[in-house]
This record gives structure tokens, sequence and C-alpha cells, in this order.
């Protein structure tokens, strides 16, 4: 422990070679950039929300002319007009609260079972070692390198056959044997030690117990991580409602729909401004949780 900890002093106070100056100066000019890129979108949808000139608002002369400009007047009405605004997709069908109601439930729900099923499916390859496991660890490594593309209209055709067309049981769909996140729950099993569940057998407890009350609490802080990466990209995700779930609107759909027919939105700064209504809850989550989904990658990456 202490030639540990004296070598960790060693490397810390080591200093850096020319060329490994050179390295971390151009990752960090890159991540700069890739920041201010990022960046850039949200001054932009900003300011232009607080364009107090709603339906007379230009949106190319603001691109051209006026962009990072402080509006004379600056309002934010916008804001308050967005909720409609949003809310206009399908005729007005649904509220604005009805519609983030469908992103909270729709986005909670597969997230949890598609991590929960990849969970479960490692949690047996890894401790239950057998040809059969072995047989589907390969076969999940297969799925994940081949490139699967062009079965979007075979899937519509099998959800519409057996009726999860606008069907909140289509969810269960994100239940498979591997999921997005099937190489990072694998690696996280593989640094538990199958003592604990020795220990659990021998106190009497079943296997169903092991998994849930002794193996899984476990991996919960690592796997929070990965849910809140699965939550924002769910969150995001307008497609399966464009194809499946027209019906039940997200936020990222009413965003979706609003863009493809901006030629008739008649106010430019209210659709800015549920933009950025749409993405403050992830990002909202992402500022809570940052720390920890940048440690869990990195030492789930280390010790895969």
């Amino acid at each position: 422990m202490n030639s540990y900890l004296a070598r960790r002093r060693y490397s810390n106070k080591r200093k850096m070679s020319v060329s490994e100056r050179i390295v971390f100066a151009l990752a960090f000019l890159i991540f700069v950039l890739y920041a201010a890129f990022i960046l850039f979108f949200f001054v932009f949808a900003f300011l232009g929300a607080l364009r107090p000139d709603g339906a007379s608002f230009d949106l190319e002369r603001y691109m051209h002319h006026n962009l990072f400009s402080w509006p004379e007047n600056a309002s934010f009405n916008s804001f308050i007009n967005s909720f409609s605004t949003l809310a206009s997709i399908n005729g007005g069908r649904d509220s604005f609260l009805v519609i983030t109601w469908n992103s909270v439930w729709r986005t909670t729900t597969y997230v949890i079972l598609s991590i929960l099923t990849s969970s479960m499916v490692c949690y047996v390859l890894v401790f239950y070692r057998s040809k059969i496991t072995r047989f589907l660890y390969n076969l999940g490594i297969l799925v994940a390198i081949l490139p699967l593309y062009g079965s979007a209209a075979a899937t519509y055709r099998f959800y519409n056959n057996i009726g999860f067309i606008n069907n909140p049981f289509a969810l269960i769909t994100s239940i498979g044997l591997y999921g997005g996140y099937f190489f990072y729950m694998y690696s996280f099993y593989k640094t538990l030690s199958w003592e604990y569940a020795e220990a659990a057998f021998v106190d009497g407890a079943s296997h169903y117990r092991v998994f849930f009350q002794v193996m899984m609490p476990m991996v919960i802080p690592s796997a929070s991580a990965l849910f809140v990466m699965s939550f924002i990209s769910s969150w995001n995700d307008y497609e399966s409602t464009l194809l499946y779930m027209s019906k039940y609107p997200n936020l990222a759909y009413a965003v979706f729909a609003l863009d493809s027919a901006s030629k008739y939105i008649d106010n430019y700064p209210a659709y800015l401004a549920g933009v950025l209504i749409s993405l403050l809850p992830i990002l909202i989550l992402f500022l809570i949780f940052q720390n920890s989904i940048m440690e869990s990658v990195h030492l789930g990456g280390l010790k895969e």
C-alpha cells in the first residue's frame, strides 16, 4: 500500500514531456471548440426567444444581421406562448402537460425495461458459466458488430400486424437479450465477487433473492449512470413517435413536427423558447449527475 502511494505521488509530481503537453493542448483545444459549437445553438435560441416581435419576426434576417445581438425590448412572453406552440401539433388535441407526461412515462418505462433486462442477461452470462452462456455472449458480440440496416419497414409491418401501433404495450419491445448497454453491464458484473452470493446461499437465500437483494444493489450506482445517459437519449427520440406512437406525442416529436412545418410557424420566438423548454429537464438531469456519469463509464471501461 505504501509503495503504491509513493508511486502515485511520484507520478503526480512528474512533469509532462513536450510531446505530452502538445497532445494535452490539442485535446483541450478540440474540446473547447466542441463546447463552443454546442453552446452556439443554445445562445442563438435564447436570444431569438427573447425577441418581442412575435409573428413579425424574420428568422433569416435575424441570422444574417442580428446574430448574437441583444434584442431591444427583450421579453420573456415567448416562453409563455411556447406552451401553446408546442401543443399545436395534431391540431392542438393534446395539451402541453399531456405531451410532457408522454415524454416522462414513455422514456422512463423504456429505459427501466431496457437496462433491467440487460442487467439480468449479463448477470446470468457472468456467473452461470456454461456452453450455452458462452454461446450467448459470443452471439451478443456478433450482433453488436453486424451492420443491421433496412429493417424499419419489416418492423413497422410486424408491429401493425400484432396491434402495437399507437399501443403503449409496444414498450415491451425494449425487453431484449442484448440491450444498448450490454457490454457495460457485463463489465460491471465482472468486477463483483461471487463470494457475496455464496454467503447468501449459505443463509438459505434463493437465486432470485441473491440477484435482487445482494448483487443488483451493488450494480445500481453504476447502472444509474447508464440510466441517465439512456434517459437523455430516449427523451430526444422523435422517430419512434413518428412511426409507432403518433397518438402519444412527446416533446421531441412536438419540436420535430413544428420544425418540419416551419413555414406554418407564425411565432418563431415562441418556437425557439419551446425548444429550450423541451431540453431543460434533461439538461438539469445531466448537470446533476455529470460526475457520476463520467466516473462510472471511465471505471467500467478500465475494468472491462
